[in-house]
């Protein structure tokens, strides 16, 4: 992913979350259970990672957007 979207997107998962969050969201902190918040450095828009089991024993990030 090239630019930012943290204004039109909501939910990424998989590789694609994977490298939003590598790419383009920097650490901000860790929430009440233990999950990490990330922070977009251009809009300031907020992000949980979750992880999620798969089918194939490995886990898989999933970004959900949290409201301002």
């Amino acid at each position: 992913m090239a630019s930012c979207q943290c204004e039109v997107l909501n939910v990424l998962s998989g590789a694609l979350a994977q490298e939003y969050l590598t790419g383009h969201l920097d650490h901000h902190r860790t929430d009440g259970m233990g999950r990490a918040v990330h922070r977009c450095t251009v809009t300031e828009v907020t992000w949980v990672e979750e992880r999620r089991p798969s089918a194939y024993g490995d886990s898989v990030t999933v970004l959900r957007r949290l409201d301002r």
